[in-house]
């Protein structure tokens, strides 16, 4: 197979490799790590699973983390600007030439792969891969922070050796691949869980956390969950939450919505472990992370996508959220905010609970407008619209008319939501709406 010359060229056939096969082990992902000097094996590095808010505590420890004076890298999944973002090395995205060069790399191998009479990458593990290969390239990299795909155990990011696993929460989602009961989808995300190996979660059901002990008691790892109890909310609303910590005091975060206090707190949990010791296996010692360095950390923390205010005048707010929890808690902050007039713009994948998403919307907003984002595993607009009791819906089938209809007719509220790839294909557009009027 020819290398090729441009960047979007290797990243189309990327993103057309297959997405998923059935897996029973890791084989094939150790013998693609072998295959290049196993790269996994040259960072120190924090895995972070979890049905959501996985990547606003990545986001968050990296922000600490680079508080601190580290450098420090992410993968993370699906991307909301574009496919570099994925990989980072602090605020800098995996640049073209890099990522060019290092997916020609892996290509120039598949030959031997066949002749070995191994299967080529799907999407995912290509992915991985070249993050791996990239971060291993970083002489002075401090740490790594990878998010897992789906689920942990048979997840490709899953041969790594983390000096912290971290789980942020157990919630429905990829029943397909990852069980139909909350143990089961909780059994795949503690895989992440090494030998010895801490692992800090803000899980709060008594059941999931004693599965999680009983886990930790068999790898010899230590836990740490998150406690809730001493916590007392001062503000909240689309500017960030302000909350008050028995030990930090005043804590500020500018991602809106109270489901972030509990990632915020599953960071802070990750950090004192460090504090206590993991630091001693990094290259760049700045430890302990001082208060004023976490609390700044916290409040530095961005993740685009996720509540996040893209216009004031009208009020737009876009969402990834795409599974019943998600939507749960974000329409559990929606209902307290002052607004009278709310809608919502709602599109998902295929394969989502969207029947129960569709009945928490409809609870909540004054209107529901359902369309479909461009990408292969969007829903049926129609079988959404059918879905809907609300007395006041109806369909919009060019994403882009939903804008016309927000800037034409605002509503106090009008928020996106229902998918990362929703989010993502819309994020643009509405910055392109801004800047034209």
């Amino acid at each position: 197979m020819k290398p090729f010359e441009k960047t979007s060229e290797l990243v189309a056939f990327i993103e057309s490799a297959k997405r998923f096969t059935p897996k029973v082990n890791l084989d094939k992902m150790e013998f693609l790590c072998a295959l290049f000097g196993h790269p996994e094996k040259t960072f120190p590095s924090i895995h972070v699973s979890g049905t959501n808010g996985k990547g606003s505590v990545v986001a968050s420890l990296k922000a600490v983390f680079r508080a601190a004076g580290l450098k420090v890298g992410s993968f993370t999944s699906p991307y909301i600007t574009r496919f570099n973002e994925r990989i980072m090395i602090n605020d800098a995205m995996i640049g073209d030439e890099d990522l060019l060069r290092i997916g020609n790399k892996i290509i120039a191998k598949y030959e031997e792969m066949e002749s070995q009479g191994k299967e080529l990458p799907t999407f995912f593990e290509f992915t991985t891969l070249l993050a791996f290969l990239y971060f291993s390239e970083i002489p002075d990299l401090d740490l790594a922070i990878i998010e897992v795909g789906i689920g942990g155990k048979l997840d490709s990011t899953n041969v790594i050796e983390p000096l912290l696993s971290v789980i942020s929460n157990v919630n429905y989602d990829h029943q397909n691949v990852l069980g139909n009961t909350l143990a089961e989808i909780l059994n795949q995300k503690l895989g992440i869980v090494k030998q010895g190996v801490p692992l800090v979660t803000g899980i709060q059901d008594p059941v999931l956390l004693n599965q999680c002990r009983d886990y930790c008691q068999k790898t010899g790892s230590a836990f740490y969950p998150i406690d809730l109890s001493g916590i007392k909310v001062v503000s909240s609303d689309l500017t960030g939450t302000v909350f008050i910590h028995p030990e930090l005091g005043t804590v500020e975060i500018v991602l809106p919505g109270f489901h972030q206090i509990e990632n915020a707190l599953t960071v802070i949990e990750a950090v004192k472990v460090f504090n206590q010791g993991l630091f001693r296996k990094l290259r760049r010692k700045n430890f302990p992370v001082s208060r004023e360095i976490l609390l700044r950390g916290l409040k530095e923390t961005k993740w685009p996508g996720r509540l996040e205010v893209m216009a004031k005048n009208p009020l737009v707010v876009i969402d990834g959220a795409h599974n019943v929890d998600g939507i749960t808690r974000v329409t559990e902050f929606i209902k307290t905010l002052p607004y009278k007039r709310k809608r919502v713009i709602f599109a998902c994948s295929h394969d989502k609970d969207k029947q129960a998403m569709i009945e928490i919307l409809d609870q909540v907003f004054d209107e529901i407008v359902f369309t479909a984002y461009t990408y292969k595993r969007h829903n049926d607009i129609q079988e959404l619209f059918n879905l809907s009791k609300h007395p006041q819906k109806r369909m919009i089938t060019d994403v882009k008319e939903t804008l016309d209809l927000v800037w034409n007719d605002p509503w106090e509220l009008n928020l996106f939501i229902g998918s990362l790839y929703f989010v993502s294909e819309i994020r643009p557009l509405i910055q392109q709406k801004i800047k034209n009027n």
